[in-house]
């Protein structure tokens, strides 16, 4: 009984894993990212904690309310990771964060089950990325970014965020609540890996954090 009560509370307790994504982000002086991160962890955690065993006492907002800010809080941090990535200066920055704020909730309000709700935000944001980078190859005359990017954040981070999808998407119905978590667990690799090593549109203010355990552990 102890072992399947554990396992049904599993989807909630993976879901703080992005506790460490979050102090990373906030390390790194990404706040505004920190902030969506925590957004999302809450409402997956309290939308989980609604389908666990005797806790729908602590679903403290509809059912249907969670599960839409949950799905929406995720595809907002994949926008959110994707947009830190692109380094865009302001105005362009704030523009291209509030087209996808405003965009992901009429596409999640239209259909939350769809590939769209992932696949729109990702293919969007890499087509803007993509011309981005493109107009600076063409000024530089070469590779931009730095290779180490390319091998240690894009690389990576897509094929984590990859590896999320496909367990989101076609794998769930093997066994929902371990692949629901890992699947967490995945995508939650996939924005810490995807976010700049330091924020640098945040000004200066020393030298960036080391990740670290006191990063993994602490939120400030």
């Amino acid at each position: 009984m102890g072992s399947l009560v554990a396992k049904l509370l599993l989807p909630t307790l993976s879901s703080l894993v992005f506790l460490p994504t979050i102090s990373i982000a906030a390390k790194r002086r990404f706040h505004m990212e920190a902030m969506v991160y925590f957004f999302t962890m809450f409402f997956v955690a309290f939308y989980h904690v609604c389908d666990g065993p005797g806790l729908s006492v602590l679903c403290f907002m509809r059912y249907d309310i969670l599960e839409y800010f949950s799905i929406y809080g995720t595809a907002l941090s994949i926008w959110v990771s994707l947009m830190a990535l692109a380094e865009f200066d302001e105005p362009k920055r704030s523009t291209f964060i509030m087209f996808g704020v405003l965009t992901i909730a009429v596409r999640i309000y239209h259909d939350r089950w769809g590939y769209g709700v992932y696949s729109g935000p990702i293919g969007t944001a890499v087509l803007v990325i993509t011309v981005k980078w493109l107009q600076k190859m063409k000024e530089k005359k070469g590779l931009y970014p730095d290779k180490s990017v390319y091998t240690q954040q894009i690389g990576p981070g897509f094929c984590f965020g990859a590896l999320a999808l496909m367990l989101r998407f076609f794998f769930e119905e093997w066994d929902y609540t371990y692949v629901h978590s890992f699947y967490h667990c995945a995508l939650a690799m996939a924005l810490v890996l995807l976010l700049p090593k330091e924020n640098k549109k945040a000004g200066s203010a020393g030298t960036p954090a080391r990740l670290d355990c006191s990063t993994l552990c602490c939120c400030v």
